[in-house]
Protein backbone atom coordinates (compact mmCIF):
# COMPACT_ATOMS: atom_id res chain seq x y z
CA UNK A 1 0.00 0.00 0.00
CA UNK A 2 0.95 3.63 -0.47
CA UNK A 3 2.39 5.38 2.65
CA UNK A 4 -0.81 7.43 2.90
CA UNK A 5 -2.66 4.16 3.57
CA UNK A 6 -0.09 2.23 5.60
CA UNK A 7 0.14 5.00 8.21
CA UNK A 8 -3.25 3.88 9.54
CA UNK A 9 -2.00 1.28 11.98
CA UNK A 10 -4.19 0.29 14.92
CA UNK A 11 -2.18 2.62 17.17
CA UNK A 12 -2.48 5.55 14.74
CA UNK A 13 -6.22 5.03 14.48
CA UNK A 14 -6.52 5.45 18.25
CA UNK A 15 -4.59 8.73 18.09
CA UNK A 16 -5.92 10.10 14.80
CA UNK A 17 -8.99 11.98 16.01
CA UNK A 18 -7.06 13.99 18.58
CA UNK A 19 -4.05 14.69 16.34
CA UNK A 20 -5.94 15.49 13.13
CA UNK A 21 -9.53 16.39 13.95
CA UNK A 22 -8.75 18.37 17.10
CA UNK A 23 -5.21 19.76 16.84
CA UNK A 24 -4.34 19.92 13.13
CA UNK A 25 -7.72 21.11 11.89
CA UNK A 26 -7.77 23.92 14.45
CA UNK A 27 -4.13 24.98 14.58
CA UNK A 28 -2.74 24.17 11.13
CA UNK A 29 -5.56 23.94 8.59
CA UNK A 30 -7.84 26.48 10.33
CA UNK A 31 -11.02 24.59 9.50
CA UNK A 32 -13.00 23.43 12.53
CA UNK A 33 -14.15 19.83 12.62
CA UNK A 34 -17.27 20.51 14.67
CA UNK A 35 -18.19 23.98 13.38
CA UNK A 36 -17.47 23.46 9.68
CA UNK A 37 -16.59 19.96 8.50
CA UNK A 38 -19.15 17.89 10.40
CA UNK A 39 -22.13 20.14 9.52
CA UNK A 40 -21.04 20.12 5.87
CA UNK A 41 -20.83 16.32 5.95
CA UNK A 42 -24.25 15.91 7.53
CA UNK A 43 -25.82 18.41 5.14
CA UNK A 44 -24.91 16.25 2.14
CA UNK A 45 -25.78 12.74 3.34
CA UNK A 46 -28.29 11.13 0.99
CA UNK A 47 -31.72 9.81 1.89
CA UNK A 48 -31.40 6.21 0.72
CA UNK A 49 -27.84 4.97 0.21
CA UNK A 50 -24.42 6.36 1.14
CA UNK A 51 -20.87 5.42 0.12
CA UNK A 52 -17.94 6.51 2.31
CA UNK A 53 -14.59 6.47 0.47
CA UNK A 54 -11.42 6.85 2.53
CA UNK A 55 -13.01 6.10 5.89
CA UNK A 56 -10.23 7.05 8.31
CA UNK A 57 -11.41 6.38 11.85
CA UNK A 58 -15.07 6.55 10.89
CA UNK A 59 -15.54 9.76 12.88
CA UNK A 60 -17.95 11.45 10.49
CA UNK A 61 -20.27 8.45 9.98
CA UNK A 62 -20.26 7.68 13.72
CA UNK A 63 -21.11 11.30 14.52
CA UNK A 64 -24.01 11.05 12.06
CA UNK A 65 -25.30 7.66 13.16
CA UNK A 66 -28.91 8.71 13.68
CA UNK A 67 -29.12 9.95 10.11
CA UNK A 68 -27.26 6.98 8.60
CA UNK A 69 -29.41 4.47 10.49
CA UNK A 70 -32.35 5.54 8.30
CA UNK A 71 -30.59 4.48 5.09
CA UNK A 72 -31.29 1.33 3.13
CA UNK A 73 -27.62 0.91 2.17
CA UNK A 74 -24.30 2.01 3.71
CA UNK A 75 -20.93 1.04 2.25
CA UNK A 76 -17.38 1.81 3.38
CA UNK A 77 -14.51 1.73 0.87
CA UNK A 78 -10.82 1.92 1.74
CA UNK A 79 -7.50 0.40 0.76
CA UNK A 80 -6.52 -0.37 4.36
CA UNK A 81 -8.29 -3.23 6.19
CA UNK A 82 -7.48 -1.61 9.56
CA UNK A 83 -9.52 1.48 8.77
CA UNK A 84 -12.44 -0.55 7.45
CA UNK A 85 -12.60 -2.68 10.60
CA UNK A 86 -12.14 0.31 12.90
CA UNK A 87 -14.83 2.38 11.18
CA UNK A 88 -17.35 -0.47 11.17
CA UNK A 89 -16.74 -1.12 14.84
CA UNK A 90 -17.09 2.55 15.66
CA UNK A 91 -20.45 2.75 13.88
CA UNK A 92 -21.78 -0.15 15.93
CA UNK A 93 -20.43 1.35 19.15
CA UNK A 94 -22.12 4.65 18.30
CA UNK A 95 -25.46 2.89 18.09
CA UNK A 96 -25.86 2.31 14.34
CA UNK A 97 -29.13 0.44 13.78
CA UNK A 98 -29.41 0.54 10.00
CA UNK A 99 -28.69 -2.08 7.36
CA UNK A 100 -25.60 -4.26 7.41
CA UNK A 101 -22.56 -2.09 6.69
CA UNK A 102 -20.84 -3.14 3.48
CA UNK A 103 -17.06 -2.98 3.23
CA UNK A 104 -15.00 -2.83 0.03
CA UNK A 105 -11.20 -3.02 0.23
CA UNK A 106 -9.67 -1.51 -2.90
CA UNK A 107 -8.03 1.55 -4.39
CA UNK A 108 -10.28 4.42 -5.42
CA UNK A 109 -8.31 4.55 -8.69
CA UNK A 110 -9.68 1.13 -9.66
CA UNK A 111 -13.09 0.56 -11.20
CA UNK A 112 -15.69 0.07 -8.50
CA UNK A 113 -17.61 -3.23 -8.39
CA UNK A 114 -20.35 -3.52 -11.01
CA UNK A 115 -22.99 -4.25 -8.36
CA UNK A 116 -22.47 -0.75 -6.92
CA UNK A 117 -23.43 0.99 -10.13
CA UNK A 118 -26.28 3.50 -9.83
CA UNK A 119 -27.02 2.68 -6.18
CA UNK A 120 -25.83 5.65 -4.09
CA UNK A 121 -27.40 9.06 -3.69
CA UNK A 122 -24.38 10.37 -1.77
CA UNK A 123 -20.65 9.64 -1.92
CA UNK A 124 -18.26 11.19 0.63
CA UNK A 125 -14.59 11.91 -0.14
CA UNK A 126 -13.42 13.45 3.13
CA UNK A 127 -9.70 14.18 3.51
CA UNK A 128 -8.95 11.77 0.69
CA UNK A 129 -7.45 13.80 -2.17
CA UNK A 130 -4.53 15.32 -0.28
CA UNK A 131 -3.39 11.77 0.55
CA UNK A 132 -3.55 10.48 -3.03
CA UNK A 133 -0.47 10.54 -5.29
CA UNK A 134 -0.46 13.07 -8.11
CA UNK A 135 -1.87 16.59 -8.35
CA UNK A 136 -5.02 18.43 -9.35
CA UNK A 137 -6.76 18.33 -11.70
CA UNK A 138 -5.53 14.90 -12.80
CA UNK A 139 -5.98 12.77 -9.70
CA UNK A 140 -9.36 14.32 -8.88
CA UNK A 141 -10.60 13.80 -12.44
CA UNK A 142 -9.59 10.13 -12.24
CA UNK A 143 -11.43 9.61 -8.97
CA UNK A 144 -14.55 11.40 -10.18
CA UNK A 145 -14.58 9.20 -13.28
CA UNK A 146 -14.56 6.10 -11.05
CA UNK A 147 -17.16 7.42 -8.64
CA UNK A 148 -19.69 8.83 -11.12
CA UNK A 149 -21.05 5.43 -12.26
CA UNK A 150 -22.19 4.47 -8.74
CA UNK A 151 -24.35 7.57 -8.31
CA UNK A 152 -28.09 7.12 -8.45
CA UNK A 153 -30.10 9.66 -10.49
CA UNK A 154 -29.97 12.95 -8.60
CA UNK A 155 -27.12 11.70 -6.40
CA UNK A 156 -24.08 13.76 -5.49
CA UNK A 157 -20.44 13.66 -4.45
CA UNK A 158 -19.06 15.80 -1.63
CA UNK A 159 -15.89 16.09 0.39
CA UNK A 160 -13.06 18.16 1.81
CA UNK A 161 -9.35 18.29 1.11
CA UNK A 162 -6.32 20.22 2.35
CA UNK A 163 -4.86 22.48 -0.34
CA UNK A 164 -1.17 23.05 -0.89
CA UNK A 165 -1.29 25.66 -3.65
CA UNK A 166 -2.84 29.12 -3.77
CA UNK A 167 -3.49 29.31 -0.01
CA UNK A 168 -1.61 30.88 2.89
CA UNK A 169 -0.38 28.25 5.33
CA UNK A 170 0.62 29.40 8.79
CA UNK A 171 3.82 28.42 10.60
CA UNK A 172 2.36 25.15 11.92
CA UNK A 173 0.75 24.30 8.59
CA UNK A 174 3.95 24.85 6.60
CA UNK A 175 5.87 22.47 8.82
CA UNK A 176 3.18 19.82 8.75
CA UNK A 177 2.94 20.14 4.97
CA UNK A 178 6.69 19.70 4.62
CA UNK A 179 6.72 16.67 6.89
CA UNK A 180 3.63 14.96 5.47
CA UNK A 181 4.69 15.47 1.86
CA UNK A 182 8.24 14.39 2.66
CA UNK A 183 7.07 11.08 4.13
CA UNK A 184 4.51 10.44 1.38
CA UNK A 185 1.50 10.65 3.69
CA UNK A 186 0.38 13.75 1.74
CA UNK A 187 0.84 14.50 -1.94
CA UNK A 188 -0.81 17.90 -2.20
CA UNK A 189 1.90 20.43 -2.96
CA UNK A 190 0.31 21.04 -6.36
CA UNK A 191 -3.31 20.84 -5.21
CA UNK A 192 -5.08 24.18 -5.61
CA UNK A 193 -8.68 25.35 -5.69
CA UNK A 194 -8.48 26.09 -9.42
CA UNK A 195 -7.35 22.55 -10.25
CA UNK A 196 -10.06 21.02 -8.09
CA UNK A 197 -12.70 23.20 -9.70
CA UNK A 198 -11.41 22.24 -13.15
CA UNK A 199 -11.76 18.54 -12.34
CA UNK A 200 -15.25 19.05 -10.90
CA UNK A 201 -16.47 21.07 -13.86
CA UNK A 202 -15.09 18.47 -16.25
CA UNK A 203 -16.94 15.65 -14.51
CA UNK A 204 -20.20 17.24 -13.33
CA UNK A 205 -22.74 19.72 -14.63
CA UNK A 206 -23.25 21.24 -11.19
CA UNK A 207 -20.53 21.85 -8.59
CA UNK A 208 -19.60 24.15 -5.73
CA UNK A 209 -16.26 24.82 -4.00
CA UNK A 210 -15.48 27.02 -1.03
CA UNK A 211 -12.27 27.34 0.98
CA UNK A 212 -12.17 27.61 4.76
CA UNK A 213 -8.67 28.19 6.10
CA UNK A 214 -6.64 25.99 3.73
CA UNK A 215 -9.36 23.34 3.29
CA UNK A 216 -11.53 23.13 0.18
CA UNK A 217 -15.09 21.92 0.74
CA UNK A 218 -16.76 20.73 -2.47
CA UNK A 219 -19.96 19.18 -3.72
CA UNK A 220 -21.16 18.13 -7.17
CA UNK A 221 -23.98 16.33 -8.95
CA UNK A 222 -25.24 15.43 -12.44
CA UNK A 223 -22.21 13.56 -13.91
CA UNK A 224 -21.36 14.41 -17.50
CA UNK A 225 -20.05 10.99 -18.49
CA UNK A 226 -19.98 7.99 -16.17
CA UNK A 227 -17.11 5.62 -16.82
CA UNK A 228 -18.00 1.89 -16.54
Amino acid sequence: MDPSATIYTKLMLRLYDFIVLVLSNALAWRCSTRATLLPFYQQHIGETAHLEIGVGTGYYPAASVSRLSKLKRLTLLDLNPNTLAHARGRLVAAGFRGPEVGAVQQSVFDALPAEMRGRYDSVALFYLFHCLPGAFPGKAAEVFARVAPVLAPGGGVFGATILGKGVEHNWVGRRLMRWHNGTGVFSNGGDGEEGLRQALEGAFEECEVRVVGVVALFSARRPRNARP
